[in-house]
């Protein structure tokens, strides 16, 4: 019990802290040679008068004050409650975006990198598998087109047949943008998964009659303990495709004109909104830890033994 609360505690809590603010702070800093924004005083009645407003570190310091409290600042326009729905609004529509893209990657890479590696172990798969080997030499080639430019390019004609909102563009949106990371991940599972696969417990347990499983790695079977094993590495250096997944996602809703993150985030900067664009680099990287927490939760799961030591 002691173990899974320190594991939760530096896992999670102290990593999205230390990441959050070595983030934003970054941001900030850069922001802050700026020119100062020019803004129209509200207060003004018969003649617009303009105020310069300069971003500092005591701004900042007071915005981290404000977050602490939980009343943030996310704007420094107007406020009132819309802001807040229309960013919690934008920021779903980016982050389901993003885990449809993750889970694409994830799923997609494992699963071809891993019938690749079983495959390419005669002792495992056995001899005569002509059509599983032309059936995963078609999956890397249709990984490879989809990890390039074609991917984006369906993604557009369909953005110009149908609407940007339609579940069947967002769905070939979301397989251009985890196709990349797909093929990645790929690698990284045959390779891992090919040398669990030739361990020497591997072999003591064909030695000792343990059923091979064949090309799915099937519980109780020798693939199934290669595979689980090999989980323990994939698992986390997947999740870290994750920054690059939502960054790609930002640009990609700036160029498809979709309502996420990514035009908020672009008017922002146009605009100067630092309190704006702090709370969506915050939102990103809150995202990006929740999801490596939970690749980590399933490492632990799988083996609890290595992180209790």
């Amino acid at each position: 019990m002691i173990s899974l609360v320190r594991f939760v505690v530096f896992r999670f809590v102290v990593r999205i802290i230390w990441i959050g603010l070595l983030a934003t702070f970054g941001i900030q800093l850069l922001l802050t040679f700026l020119p100062p924004k020019r803004m129209i005083d509200p207060r003004s009645v018969f003649e617009e008068k303009t105020i310069v407003q300069e971003w500092s570190t005591a701004k900042y310091v007071d915005w981290l004050l404000e977050l602490g409290k939980g009343s943030p600042q996310i704007s420094d326009s107007i406020k009132g409650d819309w802001q807040f729905k229309e960013l919690r609004s934008r920021a779903r529509s980016t982050l389901v975006l993003c885990f449809n893209a993750f889970i694409v990657a994830s799923l997609i890479g494992i699963m071809v990198g891993t019938v690749q590696a079983t495959l390419d172990n005669q002792v495992v798969s056995g001899q005569n598998k002509f059509f599983m080997k032309l059936l995963s030499s078609f999956s890397s080639l249709t990984l490879f087109f989809l990890s390039s430019i074609p991917a984006y390019i369906i993604a557009y004609f369909l953005f110009l047949m149908l609407k940007s909102e339609s579940n069947l563009f967002l769905a070939v949106l979301a397989l251009a943008l985890g196709s990349g990371s797909a093929m990645d991940v790929q690698r990284l599972t045959s390779n891992v998964h090919s040398r669990e696969l030739q361990s020497k417990y591997i072999e003591n347990a064909l030695a000792c009659g343990l059923k091979t499983g064949g090309i799915a790695p099937l519980p109780g079977s020798v693939s199934w303990h290669a595979f689980r094993n090999s989980l323990i590495t994939i698992l986390p250096v997947t999740a870290y495709r994750l920054p690059l997944i939502v960054s790609s996602a930002l640009v990609v809703e700036v160029v498809f004109d979709l309502a996420g993150l990514g035009d908020s985030l672009l008017s922002s900067l146009i605009q100067q909104d630092v309190p704006m664009v702090l709370t969506i680099i915050l939102i990103s990287v809150v995202f990006v830890q929740v999801c490596v927490f939970l690749a980590d939760i399933f490492v632990y799961l799988l083996h609890p033994q290595k992180h209790a030591a």
